[in-house]
This record gives structure tokens, C-alpha cells and sequence, in this order.
């Protein structure tokens, strides 16, 4: 019974792994394994997005493959790889300072998983109220809480940024 539970965990794992290539300028996102429709404007697939541009890198063109590729340009691109780059940002940032580290609740990593939980939307109020709480109990501990709060501090400024020039530029080209 437990290897056919692990089997599952496994499988159901393989099938919504994606590749991607950066072919020039051309990001090309392997969608026919994903269990998901394509959809960008869902949240779990720009997340996806995302996450595969901050490993393969910033594109001018963005193409989910599936039976009828979709594909990304201009402004939306990279508006995109803009938020790949907070992303990664905030993936730097997170210390690996040994288990004690990766065990706090109030690691950088466990801090930007607040902010990645509510994408597209972070949730940088709750993250800032958890650093809030925490006490450093040693130096290490209070470096680490000052990078996080600078992370924290550069990914709401950046997302604050790409919030306005998205705005614009869907005033600029109404909507579209």
C-alpha cells in the first residue's frame, strides 16, 4: 500500500514537470506534460512562467508549447521577466546557514514563501509582520533578518514599479 502511495507521489510528479529551452531571444516552455491548461493569466502557470525564466533566462519571446502553442511578446514578456528577476532576487537572498537555519520559520527562504504563497499578488504585510515577532538570538541570526528585510524591501519595490508600468501600459494600448 505505502509503494503505490509513493508511486503515485512519484508519477503524478513526472507528469507536471516542464521543460524549457532558451533558443536567442525564444523561450520555448514545454507544456504537453504539465496536467494544466495553459493559461497565463492563471496564477500556478505564471508562477510556473516564472520560475522557468529565472532558470533558463530573460526572453523576448515567450512560447507554451501544448497541441497549439501560446505565445508572449512585447510588454507581457517582459513584464514577466521583470518579476523573474525578483524571484531570483529573493532566491539569492535565502541564506544557507545549516539545518538550525532551514528549520526557523523565520529564514529568508520560509519569509519569501510568505510573498511567493500570494502570487500574482505578494503578501508583503504578512511577511513583514512575521519578521516583526522574531528576536535574534545571536549576530548570525540578526544578519539574516537584515538581508530578508532588504530582499523583502527590494521585491516590493520592484513589484510596486511593474504594478505602475503595467498599469501604463495598459492605459497606453487600452487593455490589450
Amino acid at each position: 500500500m505505502m509503494i503505490e502511495t509513493i508511486r503515485s507521489v512519484i508519477i503524478r510528479n513526472n507528469n507536471e514537470t516542464v521543460d524549457a529551452e532558451l533558443e536567442e531571444d525564444v523561450l520555448s516552455i514545454n507544456c504537453r506534460k504539465c496536467s494544466r491548461v495553459p493559461d497565463f493569466k492563471s496564477p500556478l502557470c505564471l508562477k510556473c512562467i516564472i520560475q522557468n525564466i529565472s532558470k533558463q533566462g530573460s526572453a523576448g519571446r515567450i512560447r507554451l508549447r501544448t497541441s497549439r502553442d501560446l505565445e508572449i511578446f512585447g510588454p507581457a514578456a517582459e513584464a514577466l521577466c521583470e518579476m523573474a528577476v525578483f524571484y531570483n532576487s529573493a532566491a539569492l537572498n535565502t541564506s544557507n546557514g545549516g539545518r538550525a537555519c532551514s528549520d526557523c520559520a523565520n529564514s529568508c527562504s520560509k519569509v519569501m514563501e510568505i510573498i511567493w504563497a500570494g502570487f500574482p499578488d505578494p503578501n508583503f504585510d504578512s511577511a513583514r509582520g512575521r519578521l516583526m515577532s522574531f528576536r535574534p538570538s545571536d549576530n548570525r541570526c540578526n544578519t539574516c533578518m537584515q538581508k530578508t528585510y532588504r530582499a523583502l524591501d527590494q521585491a516590493e519595490l520592484g513589484v510596486s514599479n511593474l504594478k505602475k508600468k503595467v498599469s501604463i501600459e495598459a492605459a497606453r494600448t487600452g487593455g490589450v
